[in-house]
């Protein structure tokens, strides 16, 4: 099962983007596809409604069959094993992902992400009980996903 993170417009501050490349290459290697969607700037438009124009482009990237985790503060504190179980239930097919295509993991804009992404979401990962900066929740989820993998493959990165 191929895994897709979806993660809204560039990475600010910029000063992190040489630890985002670094993850997503290591990740792509093992199988996960890093997909950066095109994050709604401020206007006129009250949040809600920018939340509701950022949703739109998320479902747009989603097919039939995925299996979506948006991560949200209000969410289920996700560990590194538990991340790990899933992982292993993507590659054999089990529980909670059968008959399922993808594994869709999603990190809102700036505003967060609509309830009509986390109502359509099978599971909710909080990353943090702490609110974070878009950029640094981006390193968390893609360093807890490389590190997750690495438990399941037997990897010593875990240990390190």
């Amino acid at each position: 099962m191929k895994i897709y993170v979806l993660l809204p417009g560039k990475i600010k501050p910029k000063v992190l983007a040489g630890a985002q490349e670094e993850y997503a290459k290591r990740l792509k290697g093992l199988g996960v596809e890093v997909v950066e969607y095109k994050a709604e700037k401020g206007s006129s438009r009250t949040p809600e409604q920018t939340k509701q124009a950022e949703s739109a482009r998320i479902f747009k990237l989603l097919k039939e069959g995925d299996y979506l985790v948006a991560c949200d503060e209000r969410g289920q504190k996700i560990q590194t094993l538990e991340m790990a179980d899933l992982i292993k239930a993507s590659r054999c097919g089990d529980f909670p992902l059968a008959g399922k295509r993808r594994m869709v993991v999603v990190i809102g804009g700036a505003l967060g992400l609509a309830e009509s992404v986390r109502d359509r979401a099978d599971a909710v990962w909080a990353l943090s009980s702490l609110v974070m900066a878009g950029g640094v929740a981006r390193i968390v989820l893609l360093e807890g996903l490389y590190r997750a993998i690495t438990v399941v493959d037997g990897h010593p990165y875990h240990n390190e």
